[in-house]
């Protein structure tokens, strides 16, 4: 198998269920960033796709084999990939929870950063490029940018499982709207924000050089390595406050208990006073065009025993809202006839009725003899054809 290509960013993002760190990383085109190449950022489109990885107790991460082909095959299409790990994954902090909500929560703090990050992120290709003073490089491009990027949210078997629940997009994109000071939200539009204006001044800067160059490709370039990035963008102090302020609205019943006691340490040594009312900050952006991936995902009675409090809707014959959402986007769904945790008869039916309904948009290839796992002989060159002409039908 081919080795997934290196990750353009390593970093962190507070969940905003309860503020556990989520390891992510985000991967470029070479178009983005070999400057041999750069010419072709000027018609470069924004495109990305967001993949979520299997269940992390059975040792699913975003180091998973099947996620690596989804980041290989996009990367060499162009596109913008972010993969991230869900709690407990891949030594992660906290752990797996019983009923899949923490999960969702997870998936929608990725999935809001990865969409304000491509809406931020758009190569100022010229070599001239001027940003006025107090303008970042995110504001000149969003000033400066083509129509709204194009946004893949997929995911395989328990991944598919969280996607599957994932709100419509206008309402993930809620939680960072209007985000209080402080707060997972407000940390995760400026780490968006802080990794999109870097990504833009590359991009500038490596015209800048192919201009100084003469536009010649130059021999025996380096490749760019990855960067890691941890910590917090807002500062400790304040991070701290948005968690008491959670504490106190919520009753401290989605925090760990360990932050609660913090929480309470940290009010013991403030000086008592009237009650400042947070602070809010507004921002707003286009929704992007969506579109949905799902590899192998699961169904009953795998589904249920993995995400007891989402599943017990989804894969009856009423329809739900989750249902509707996917069949009413361009979305395809890849499985295997032989997969021991999914029933390939319910799939196929459940496919059969969505592209029945009225202006349907969904698609689904079956691959004879594919596994859950995609190691059978031949299978995984399959799944990678059936991404490469979706792929073609969806940038």
């Amino acid at each position: 198998m081919p080795r997934p290509p290196e990750a353009h960013y390593n970093f962190t993002i507070p969940s905003v269920h309860d503020d556990t760190a989520l390891d992510c990383r985000v991967y470029h085109p070479g178009a983005l960033s070999k400057p041999a190449a750069f010419g072709d950022a000027v018609q470069w489109r924004r495109k990305g796709i967001v993949m979520a990885h299997p269940y992390a107790p059975m040792g699913g991460s975003y180091d998973d084999r099947v996620v690596g082909m989804v980041v290989d095959e996009f990367v060499k299409a162009g596109w913008v990939v972010g993969t991230f790990n869900f709690r407990g994954a891949h030594g992660s902090k906290a752990r797996t929870s019983w009923s899949g909500r923490p999960e969702l929560d997870d998936y929608t703090s990725f999935a809001g950063f990865f969409m304000h990050y491509m809406c931020y992120l758009n190569p100022l290709s010229t070599s001239d490029a001027v940003i006025t003073p107090g303008q970042s490089p995110s504001d000149a491009a969003r000033m400066q940018g083509d129509a709204c990027p194009v946004v893949i949210l997929g995911g395989y078997s328990y991944g598919s499982l969280i996607l599957t629940h994932l709100p419509p997009v206008p309402t993930v994109l809620q939680h960072f709207s209007a985000p209080l000071a402080g707060s997972a939200a407000d940390e995760i539009l400026l780490r968006a924000r802080r990794l999109a204006d870097q990504s833009n001044l590359e991009c500038i800067n490596l015209a800048r050089d192919a201009a100084r160059a003469r536009r010649k490709c130059r021999n025996g370039h380096v490749p760019r390595p990855s960067v890691t990035m941890g910590g917090e963008e807002i500062s400790p102090d304040k991070r701290r406050s948005s968690r008491d302020l959670r504490g106190s609205v919520d009753g401290g019943g989605r925090l760990e208990i360990k932050t609660r006691l913090r929480s309470l340490s940290h009010r013991g040594r403030k000086d008592s006073g009237p009650a400042t009312p947070p602070e809010t900050k507004s921002e707003t952006i286009t929704a992007p065009d969506i579109r949905y991936l799902l590899i192998s995902p699961l169904t009953p009675p795998i589904s249920t025993l993995a995400a007891p409090a989402l599943v017990h809707k989804f894969w009856n014959k009423s329809r739900d809202g989750c249902h509707d959402v996917i069949g009413k986007h361009v979305s395809m769904a890849i499985y295997g006839d032989a997969d021991n945790f999914t029933s390939a008869k319910r799939i196929r039916d459940w496919s059969e009725q969505l592209k029945a309904e009225p202006a349907s948009r969904f698609t689904s290839v079956e691959v004879k003899r594919a596994g859950h796992f995609w190691v059978e002989s031949d299978v995984e060159e399959e799944l990678r054809a059936a991404l490469r002409v979706w792929e073609l039908k969806v940038r």
